[in-house]
């Protein structure tokens, strides 16, 4: 059986068909955008009344490029099975960046859970905002735990 061998999509565009990309497509600027957040008193994730608090915590600068999300806590729910969750969205789509995920443990998330940094959503990863977009993390299921912190930081390549 013969092997075949494809371009992808950005390969044919850029040095196939040797149209003009813009920045992000060959590499721009690294920029982070860091965020931190500590739960205060009153913040409710679905246990009371079905409510589902929200916390904005960065900014995404209109026509970036998302590549990477960097994601720590300590332990946003008291333990294991407290089934408290929190995801990373905006107003497009609630968890187009983190998937509602369980913190429980002093360093969310685990190594043993899979790995020390959490991943960017499928969504997320090359989402290019065509407007500045608020980050927004959701709490479900359970209320998180007051006085714990989560941060972070999106890692976004611009043209400038």
């Amino acid at each position: 059986m013969a092997v075949t061998n494809r371009d992808s999509t950005l390969y044919t565009k850029l040095h196939v068909n040797k149209y003009l990309g813009d920045a992000r497509d060959r590499g721009g600027r690294l920029v982070p955008i860091p965020f931190s957040h500590t739960v205060v008193s009153g913040e409710t994730g679905g246990a009371s009344a079905g409510v589902r608090d929200t916390v904005n915590l960065c900014v995404l600068p209109a026509n970036c490029m998302v590549v990477d999300l960097i994601f720590k806590s300590n332990a946003l729910w008291a333990s294991a099975g407290t089934n408290g969750t929190i995801q990373l969205g905006d107003s497009g789509d609630a968890d187009r960046y983190m998937v509602a995920t369980e913190l429980y443990s002093a360093e969310s998330p685990l190594p043993t859970e899979g790995t020390v940094r959490f991943r960017l959503a499928m969504d997320g990863l090359l989402y290019k905002p065509t407007a500045d977009t608020i980050v927004l993390a959701e709490y479900r299921v359970a209320n998180p735990v007051v006085g714990k912190i989560f941060k972070g930081c999106f890692l976004v390549v611009t043209g400038a």
